[in-house]
């Protein structure tokens, strides 16, 4: 019991108060019942002096044959004796009760008195009855248990209205103190008051808006952080592996370069007729060349993006420009390019990128397509769709073939396709310009959908 009140501020406060006003009552009480008494013996005696001055003021100015009566008058108001001597007289006016005369609770006094109508001195002697105070302490004690339980009740519900009045706010604040502990901010403090409880509820409330708004910045904050931290180490891991990729791809044609060269040295077999392995040789060192470029193009797209090269792009010239460069690719696989364009359409980016983009993924059907395959190419407002028909794609590599140097034929022959960056190359370049794409099989062929909008 006793942790319970230690640990309850409504229970300590109400036995404070409680314990304060029974305290307050009980001394004002004992005050009230010491002091009472004797300054009411005090007035008692004061008012009875008073009523003796007005009675000799008003029996010196009576005949002495009507005196009787104003001096019974007194007598019966006052619950007096009145004793009159003088001149052979000695006159008796009221009585006294002895148990008064007995403890003492009587007032006296004696005063020399003239009447109108006499010049002789005569003596007034008073006996008059003074309430005691001990009357009134004894009325106190005889009251004293009731007026304890009235104490009691009144001190018990002063307290718990003032308890609940001074803590209810007050554990209303710790109660959204314990939730803002948790980072709890959906809350809101209800407190109507306009002082100081009131105002430390309305800054809680502010501070919680505060709060909230900050922790949700921060919370945003941390998560872009966690997504570029994400896509650094992706990137970081696509750049280990392209360049482990790109290493081995180098690799073979300069292995069959060195072979060539000291076969070529040394005159063994057929390589003695060096006229007719050198175009085979420089053919190789074409196709390094090409791959390097590539290398080099991704690497410079991934260290300076677009370097502000962004201008408004026609994409009807660039598709032109393409056809007519690979028109003699086309016609040398026998694979008829149609371009369809509805109508003029603009791009913002970079030219030579844009450019690049358009002739890989044109070539790459050209390349990919079968005999008696044709290519159509069609441009639109919102999308340009690059498709090659009677040839499709294991549903299962399709999401690999936008990874660098995943040729989809697996011999790597270059007589049958290309490095494996060209679909790379155009991933790169169109999520650097933030155009979506697709490539999927449809019924008649492989689509390449490039998204403008």
């Amino acid at each position: 019991m006793a942790k319970g009140i230690k640990n309850s501020l409504s229970v300590k406060v109400f036995l404070w108060i409680a314990g304060l006003l029974i305290l307050c009552s009980l001394i004002i009480y004992g005050m009230v019942m010491v002091f009472l008494p004797q300054s009411y013996t005090i007035v008692s005696s004061s008012r009875m002096e008073g009523e003796i001055r007005e009675l000799t003021q008003t029996l010196s100015q009576t005949d002495f044959d009507d005196a009787e009566e104003i001096i019974e008058r007194f007598c019966q108001k006052n619950r007096a004796m009145v004793i009159l001597s003088g001149s052979g007289t000695n006159l008796s006016f009221g009585s006294m009760d002895e148990e008064s005369l007995a403890d003492g609770e009587a007032f006296t006094s004696t005063l020399e008195l003239r009447f109108a109508d006499r010049s002789d001195l005569y003596y007034l002697g008073i006996m008059a009855h003074v309430s005691p105070g001990s009357e009134l302490t004894m009325a106190f004690l005889e009251l004293l248990p009731w007026l304890a339980v009235m104490i009691l009740l009144i001190s018990a519900f002063g307290a718990f209205f003032c308890s609940r009045v001074l803590v209810c706010p007050v554990l209303e604040i710790s109660r959204i103190s314990r939730r803002m502990a948790d980072l709890d901010m959906t809350w809101e403090c209800k407190v109507d008051r306009k002082d100081e409880l009131g105002i430390l509820a309305d800054s809680l409330n502010t501070m919680a808006k505060r709060l909230d708004r900050a922790m949700k910045a921060l919370e945003q904050a941390n998560q872009k952080l966690r997504e570029d931290m994400e896509q650094l180490t992706r990137m970081s891991r696509q750049r280990r592996d392209f360049f482990a990729a790109a290493s081995h791809e180098l690799k073979t044609p300069v292995t069959i370069l060195k072979g060539q060269i000291e076969s070529m040295i040394l005159g063994i077999g057929r390589y003695k007729d060096t006229q007719k392995i050198l175009p085979d040789t420089l053919k190789e060192v074409e196709n390094m060349e090409g791959l390097v470029r590539e290398i080099l193009t991704i690497s410079k797209i991934e260290m300076n993006g677009l370097s502000g090269n962004v201008e408004t792009v026609c994409m009807e010239d660039i598709i032109d420009r393409v056809t007519q460069a690979l028109n003699p690719l086309a016609m040398e696989r026998g694979i008829p390019v149609i371009v369809e364009i509805s109508s003029p359409v603009t791009v913002s980016g970079n030219p030579s990128l844009l450019e690049k983009a358009v002739h890989n993924i044109i070539s790459n059907g050209i390349r990919h397509s079968p005999e008696g395959a044709r290519v159509y190419i069609c441009l639109t407002p919102s999308a340009l769709t690059v498709t090659n028909t009677k040839t499709s794609i294991p549903e299962a590599l399709l999401p690999s073939l936008f990874t660098p140097f995943f040729r989809v034929e697996k011999s790597r022959n270059k007589a049958t396709g290309g490095s494996g960056l060209g679909l790379y190359l155009v991933k790169t370049i169109l999520e650097l310009h933030g155009f979506p794409y697709e490539l999927k099989n449809m019924q008649q062929g492989v689509v390449f959908t490039w998204k403008f909008q």
